[in-house]
Formats: C-alpha cells, structure tokens, sequence
C-alpha cells in the first residue's frame, strides 16, 4: 500500500482518489468503507519531513505532477474531514496547503506560455518530464494537469480557509484565464476539473460574472473540439487517441454544476446522454472502468473499448466518485419542493423544515419513461411540489400522472412537469412520458458531412458487427423491446450501447457498435 502512496509520478494521487471514492459511498451508504481507517491510519507514516508526499525540491521551484498529483489527496483528505472531524486529516491538509501548495503562488506566473513540443507529441500518461532548470522543474504529460489543484484548493478552502489560500485560487485561476488548452494540446481530464474547481469558486465564495463565463465558454470548446460523439471526451485536445473515464465523470459532474449555477436544460440533457453512453459503457465486467476508442474522430463509425481495457490506478477510481455523485444528484430539495432532475431510482430519506419523507423510486428509465415513487414513511406535514425534469424528447406536455392510481393534473415550469402532493406513507405516484427512435445530428457534424446518429431519449442506439452499414435518417423502424428497434426493409437491429459490466470479459474487450450512419 505504500508503495501507492509514494509512487514517483503523481505521488499521492493513487490513494487520494482512493480515499475520496471510499469517503463518498461511506457517506452515501452510511456505513464504513473496508480499508479506510487503515488507509487515514497509514498515511502519516508516507509523508516526508515537509508534510506531503514525494521529492522536496530546492525553494522556488515546482513539479507540476507532484502538486496535480495531491489534488486527489487533498479532495480525499477534505471529504473525509467534512464527514468525520479527525485532528490527524486536519493536519495533514494544512501541511499540504502550506508546504507544497501556497509556495507555488508566485511561481505560476511563470508557467510557460508556449506549447511544450515534447510534451504535446509524447504518447506518455501521468508522467514528469523533467527539465535541468527553470522554475517549472517537472511537466507533466497530462499536458496542464497543475491547474486542476484548483478542484482541491477551492474544497480544502471550505475546511481550512485563509487569506493565503485565496490568493493562491484567484492567482491560479487568473493564470489559467490566459492558457489556451487547444494550442497546448491539454489533457481534458485536466480541463474539466480544473473548470470544476472554478465553478466550485464561483458558487461558494465568488460569484464573479466572468468566473462562470470562463467555465462555460471553456466547456462549450470542450464540447466543439474533444467530445466523442458518445459523449465522452479525447484524452488531449487534438489528439483523439483514447477516452479517459476520469474526464467523463468530469464532464458528468460539470454540466450537473452549470445546470444548477444557470438553469439551462441543455446542461441536464447532456448529463443524461454522458451518463446512459459514456459512463455507462465505460464500466467494466469487474466493476472497475476503463478507455474506449474515440467515437467519431478519425472518421471512425463505432464505439468499441481501447487496448488501455481498465485503468484501476485512475478511473476506476474515480468511476466512482461518478456513480456516488449521480446518486446524490437524483434528488435535489427545496423548502418545499422536490426535485427530480434524474430518473436513476433507487431509496433515500429527504430532510425538509417540516419533517422528513422515505421515498423508494422504482423507475424503468431510460428504456422506457415509467417512474414510480412510493411513499414508505413521512412525518411532513405540508404538501411539497414534484418537480420532474421533461428533456426535448419528452416536452413536459406529455407527462402523466396518478397519485394513488388517480389522475392528478400538472403545470408546466419551463423543462420541468409538476404536481402538487402531500407526500404521506403509503402514497403512490406514478409518472409516465413516452419516447421513441429519433435521428439526431452529429454532436460535431464537420467531422463527418451528411451523417447521423439514432437515439432513443438520451440513449445512442446502435447496430454490433465488425462492418459498417448503412441507416438512412428516414429508415422505417419497428420497435422490438425497450429502445429496441428493426428496420423492415433490411431486418437489421438498432439497440443502445452494451452494458459491458454485464457481459464476460472477452465478450466485453470485443464489442463493437456502430453508433454513426451515412444518409
């Protein structure tokens, strides 16, 4: 286990994501995870004199994968904290903070401000190249990765904040104002955390208007040059070689924030089709997480996973902090109202002024929009308004819905249907919105002219084999089963992606859908 905590390139980050993975379906599940108080208990023991993890180079100087690498153990450490106070975790994140992080605040001035050709060409992941002088020591090939600190420096500022600390978040996030991800070639895992950290600035402590303009319009370029067109991502920017789980949840978690911080829809549809492709298709048959090609890029018309099959000492990881977050973020409450932004069923018990409500959601989504709330206990004693997300595919018109087997009408709220309910145990509410096969545009139609995807609400629908076919838009399709389809003409079958967590693994690393089809 030590031998993770002090690995040489990016030390900390295998056991900080680690840590944070465990913290976070401890607090979801409310029980402890294996292995994480001995991991709280160890981690003393791997610091250096300093108080954080690897080399302590000459004042003055930085590695920048050592400093990326303590993003994950300070979130780690930070999320522990918030759950259960703990005087060894508290120390540990302030010496991080002072020893190895507030010391860069002068030096990220200067961060180059030209490509580095060897980096941008190098077919290397999570490693430091080192330089013989300068201020920047080490570069890491996960081309920007030193920027993404400000995903833990903006967390640790709630647990431990200080005059210091924000002048190093707002000295970084001014730096990264100025780095152009595209002409540097960045690693977009890089990217999309680092713009979490931003969103994460502006929402608790800073709401500049020109803090959310820089996360959105980074994510719009996101989105323009380095998503697949299953929604996951490219590793780097321009070079789309293989996606990284890692980003995915990123992405997942980021749009997730935009829709919160700006009420756009558009940043909840995309959260769904993230989730039910690219997240979903990530994950492995032994639960860990893994690369895929890059749907869409270099002409390629199918979706099938990469050699790199599981990525345990990084994605798999941080797979799941994305499935502990999606089950947090199916529920979202107000003084009184409910929320229901997902359909990802599943139990919870919701904290309102005036009691509390056991809800067990059972839901057929996305294969079919049939979502069931059952009422299993309550002690709210005022009615509260069910609030449930209508994407494009669905307009909020056509939702239905029955309490207790009883029509009940609702309102529409700009993307969301609503009812009003008292929410007692034993209530029953029952929501229905029907949708079917669709042919939608290409998330980048320049990378390939007069051609299309089919897709079933959020799901991207498919047809396996190793050759290429051919699918008008206008193909007359039979439904067969849930978001299964035949077109009458050639009997070929359209299906969404494969859940290859379900499948054998040679099954599993052979799979190959084609997801685009020429008109």
């Amino acid at each position: 286990m030590l031998t993770a905590f002090t690995a040489k390139d990016a030390p900390g980050d295998w056991v900080g994501r680690c840590l944070l993975a465990l913290t976070e379906y401890a607090q979801l599940l409310g029980r402890e995870a294996p292995h994480l108080a001995e991991i709280v208990a160890r981690l003393p023991s791997a610091l250096n004199a300093r108080g954080y993890i690897g080399e302590i180079l000459p004042p003055g100087t930085v590695d920048e994968n050592q400093i990326g690498g303590h993003n994950a153990l300070l979130r780690g450490l930070c999320e522990y904290q918030r759950w259960r106070p703990d005087e060894r975790v508290r120390t540990m994140i302030r010496s991080i903070i002072e020893n190895l992080l507030l010391p860069t605040r002068p030096l990220w001035d200067a961060y180059p401000d030209q490509p580095d050709l060897a980096l941008r060409d190098s077919q290397l992941v999570g490693l430091t190249m080192h330089r013989t002088s300068g201020v920047w020591r080490g570069l890491s090939t996960d081309i920007g990765v030193g920027f993404f600190t400000l995903d833990c420096l903006t967390q640790a500022y709630a647990v431990e904040p200080s005059p210091a600390l924000r002048e190093l978040i707002e000295t970084v996030i001014a730096r990264y104002a100025r780095f152009d991800p595209v002409q540097h070639s960045a690693q977009t895992h890089s990217t999309l955390s680092t713009l979490r950290g931003i969103i994460r600035w502006w929402r608790d402590v800073d709401p500049r208007p020109e803090y959310l303009e820089l996360v959105r319009t980074r994510y719009a370029r996101y989105r323009d040059l380095a998503e697949t067109e299953h929604h996951g991502n490219y590793n780097w920017f321009g070079r789309p070689e293989w996606t990284e789980p890692c980003a995915i949840v990123d992405a997942f978690l980021l749009v997730v924030q935009l829709w919160s911080a700006t009420g756009d829809a558009a940043y909840l549809e995309e959260a769904h089709r993230i989730f039910f492709n690219a997240l979903a298709h990530a994950q492995r048959p032994n639960g860990g997480y893994g690369c895929d090609l890059c749907t869409g890029a270099k002409g390629l018309l199918f979706a099938a996973p990469h050699e790199f099959f599981e990525a345990p000492w990084c994605c798999s990881m941080r797979g799941a902090e994305g499935l502990a977050r999606a089950a947090q973020y199916g529920w979202f409450t107000g003084t009184d109202e409910l929320v229901l932004p997902f359909y990802f069923g599943g139990t919870v018990k919701l904290t309102f002024p005036d009691g509390q409500v056991e809800i067990a959601q059972h839901s057929d989504y996305p294969l079919e929009g049939k979502v069931r709330l059952e009422v299993t206990s309550s002690t709210l004693t005022k009615p509260k308004s069910l609030r449930c997300f209508a994407p494009s595919w669905c307009p909020p018109r056509r939702f239905r819905f029955t309490l207790n087997g009883a029509p009940v009408a609702a309102k529409i709220e700009g993307s969301f249907a609503c009812v009003t309910v008292a929410l007692r145990a034993g209530d029953v509410v029952a929501v229905t919105f029907p949708f079917e096969i669709a042919a939608v545009p290409l998330q980048n139609p320049g990378r390939q002219p007069g051609h299309h995807r089919f897709a079933h609400g959020p799901l991207l629908l498919g047809h396996a084999g190793a050759e290429a076919v051919a699918m008008p838009a206008d193909t007359v399709f039979t439904p067969t089963g849930p978001a299964r389809y035949r077109c009458a003409a050639s009997g070929r079958t359209l299906a969404p992606l494969p859940a290859l967590i379900d499948l054998p693994e040679a099954a599993a690393k052979s799979a190959r859908t084609q997801l685009i089809f020429n008109a």
